[in-house]
């Protein structure tokens, strides 16, 4: 919509929609140029979600055009709405880069009055001032009754938000959700008293990457992110290995500190090696839980990708895991004798048992891998994730 004057100034109502949810919600493609466009999609929007702000945003705009144009400036009105994208960041911004070129190639305005439903979106401002001036910032903030009742409906909005936006989530329910698992884990193992520092680390490394924004840079780096089962398996990896160093770091404290201070190893290293059995199986005693805990980690992540992606390795990953089972009874065992010499090794001491144990179930389970490979290999024909 238009006015004829003498100035013939072009000015552009903008609405930006930096998170996409004029797409994403309403499917409606953007750009959106012209009133009637403008309204249209903005029911459609506030019809698919009624709470949704970049509604009001966009009725907001659609009204200042309507205010504007009655007046007798001699100016040229238009009003559009431009989206981002839901992954936000970088990708975002070249979004409303891209749209925004196209708008102004249809209506070459100079100048821009921007219709935002809130502070987030001022971080646009310095795309839109590369390309043309802002003439006004207008700010759409939504109503909400006083009363307890609306309170709690606001709460719950954002708390669903939180829960099914995925932007959100994977830190209000993905951090949580692996802290649950790890200290589950770490209950089987008779392990909780390392609950507060693996929950430390982890909470520390979340709250890192979100804060340092390490997780856009790293998005703005991939061009293709890794399939849902890689991710799968890096994450399990990771895990795996954090185990695995916080098992190291406590078996060799543990052993530090049960050890007598001795002479440097280059002073006197028959000292060093006569205490080494010692060292060794406090250092079992104390890390191998986490250890095995750690190695486990990792060869579940290994085996639900190969299974995925029709991989035989899938077999060789199941075995690892039960001689990983089995392999930390024998090396608690190990250590209690490397501690207590005097201990006598016969064939019905628990060390002997339990490595016969692990030697049976391994050989069941290879016998038992090999006739269900033949009854699946069909599975395992298809073309693998390699």
């Amino acid at each position: 919509m238009s006015g004829e004057g003498v100035r013939g100034e072009r000015v552009l109502i903008l609405c930006v929609d930096s998170d996409a949810d004029i797409v994403v919600k309403a499917g409606v493609p953007t750009p959106i140029i012209g009133r009637e466009a403008n309204i249209e999609a903005a029911t459609k929007l506030a019809l698919e979600d009624p709470e949704e702000a970049d509604a009001n945003a966009m009725f907001a705009a659609v009204k200042t055009l309507d205010t504007l144009s009655t007046e007798d400036s001699g100016d040229e009105y238009e009003v559009a709405t431009i989206a981002g994208s839901e992954a936000g960041g970088l990708e975002a911004d070249r979004r409303i880069t891209q749209e925004l070129n196209e708008v102004l190639k249809i209506f070459p305005a100079d100048s821009v009055i921007l219709v935002s439903d809130g502070y987030s979106d001022e971080s646009i401002i310095p795309i839109i001032q590369s390309r043309v001036p802002i003439l006004s910032l207008r700010h759409v903030v939504v109503k909400h009754s006083e009363r307890l009742e609306e309170t709690w409906a606001v709460f719950l909005r954002y708390g669903r938000m939180l829960v099914n936006d995925p932007r959100y989530s994977k830190f209000s329910l993905g951090v949580p959700g692996i802290l649950l698992m790890v200290i589950g884990v770490l209950w089987i193992f008779n392990q909780l008293q390392n609950a507060g520092m693996v929950t430390l680390f982890i909470l520390g490394g979340a709250l890192c990457i979100k804060g340092f924004g390490w997780d856009e840079k790293i998005a703005s780096l991939i061009v293709k992110l890794p399939a849902p089962e890689e991710q799968l398996k890096i994450t399990t990896r990771a895990i795996g290995l954090g185990l695995i160093i916080i098992g190291c770091y406590l078996g060799g404290t543990y052993a530090a500190s049960n050890v007598a201070a001795g002479p440097p190893i280059w002073v006197d290293p028959w000292y060093w090696i006569g205490m080494t059995p010692k060292l060794s199986g406090y250092f079992l005693l104390r890390g191998t839980d986490l250890i095995i805990i750690g190695v486990i980690f990792s060869l579940v992540g290994e085996t639900i990708y190969s299974f995925l992606g029709r991989d035989i390795r899938m077999w060789r990953n199941i075995v690892g895991i039960a001689i990983s089972f089995w392999l930390r009874f024998i090396l608690i065992e190990s250590a209690n004798v490397l501690l207590e010499p005097s201990r006598t090794v016969t064939l019905y001491s628990p060390l002997v048992l339990m490595t016969i144990a692990c030697l049976v179930t391994t050989a069941v389970l290879v016998l038992v891998i090999y006739r269900a490979h033949k009854a699946f290999s069909y599975y395992f024909e298809k073309e693998s994730l390699g």
